[in-house]
């Protein structure tokens, strides 16, 4: 269910023209357009904006994407935008396919809140809504060993993002971000601090809590870029090849295990947790574990059951903040109505189940 934008048309496009003015140098005659979708999910606001101009007597045209810091409708406790913008910077010249960014504006003065400017990539993204194991949907009118080639590309770009040095990216800073500070204990720490805002928690939350504190795994020496946000659903593709990897609000340092889980996770919730069966020709999760372990060159199968319970006690946090927003606006009469949160509850706790 996506939250209304409200916007207006006019004074946006007005502001945007002049803040990319101020980017667009040798620009003249610049003209935009911009489109404020209804609704675009439960995060940052996006508006998609057409700019043209001349430049040395030369037409010139780029397609670009804004995304708003949220104002009203937080599901994360604070906005990652500046450290997204720093993120996809960073990634511009290795080969994981991220858009180009034109631009961080901090200043909440042109657009209510702060803003990160990008290019529009084209390309297609399996849905989550509904989901993409659905009938009908894109990733379903492909042939078998096409959807597999889409599974394996994003076990490719987790292996690529887990890869690189972040210190040579200049990404140490991650490790002390204060929404998503890096190392295993710093998350849970984390999100225990911001219980209330997810709502407070619930028993199976708690106990997911306790297993994770309990059976913490060891931490990398070298802890890895995380993609955070690992999913399909995140994955732009130009046919069944990457084109872009989106959304890095949930990005932190830590063991690539944590995002392979959070990969394997929310595909079961797709599946599983929306009583839906799998499409056929789509790896399973042995298969997908042990291509991880060929790419990276080493196991990852030891704590795995870990990391699941972890990407599930995020998800199931995340989707009762959902529910309660929309509570919140008026647009459901009660968080019990909003099957993402009630999905989400009862898929971690059939994982607790199966590991007690």
């Amino acid at each position: 269910m996506p939250v209304p934008q409200q916007r207006d048309p006019d004074l946006t496009r007005e502001r945007l023209t002049a803040w990319l003015s101020a980017r667009l140098p040798g620009a003249t005659d610049l003209r935009t357009r911009v489109e404020v979708p209804e609704g675009l999910g439960f995060s940052n606001e996006t508006l998609l904006v057409d700019a043209v101009w001349e430049e040395n007597g030369t037409a010139r045209a780029r397609r670009l994407v804004v995304r708003v810091a949220p104002t009203r409708y937080q599901v994360l406790p604070g906005s990652r935008l500046a450290e997204e913008y720093r993120v996809l910077s960073a990634l511009r010249d290795t080969d994981v396919p991220v858009p180009g960014v034109l631009g961080f504006e901090p200043d909440p003065g042109p657009l209510g809140a702060a803003f990160l400017a990008m290019d529009r990539v084209s390309g297609w993204v399996p849905p989550d809504l509904p989901s993409y194991h659905r009938p009908g949907g894109p990733l379903a009118a492909l042939a078998g060993p096409e959807r597999a080639a889409v599974w394996w590309a994003g076990v490719e770009v987790l292996h690529r993002v887990h890869r690189l040095d972040v210190t040579e990216l200049g990404l140490d800073g991650l490790r002390d971000s204060p929404h998503g500070p890096g190392g295993l204990t710093r998350q849970l720490d984390h999100y225990e601090t911001h219980l209330d805002h997810f709502g407070g928690g619930t028993p199976v939350t708690a106990d997911a809590l306790r297993l994770l504190r309990d059976g913490l795994p060891p931490e990398p020496a070298a802890p890895s870029l995380l993609w955070g946000d690992a999913r399909l659903g995140n994955l732009l593709l130009d046919g069944v090849a990457p084109a872009a990897v989106l959304d890095w609000e949930m990005v932190f340092l830590g063991p690539g295990e944590a995002d392979l889980a959070w990969y394997l996770y929310f595909d079961r919730h797709l599946s599983e947790g929306v009583g839906v069966p799998r499409l056929p020709g789509l790896p399973g999760r042995a298969e997908t574990v042990h291509r991880y372990e060929e790419l990276s060159g080493r196991s990852v199968a030891h704590h795995l059951d870990w990391f699941e319970v972890f990407a599930g006690f995020r998800f199931a946090l995340i989707a009762a903040r959902v529910g309660r927003l929309l509570v919140e606006h008026g647009l459901v009469a009660d968080a019990a109505d909003v099957p993402l949160a009630r999905n989400a509850e009862r898929l971690l706790a059939r994982t607790l189940t199966a590991l007690s």
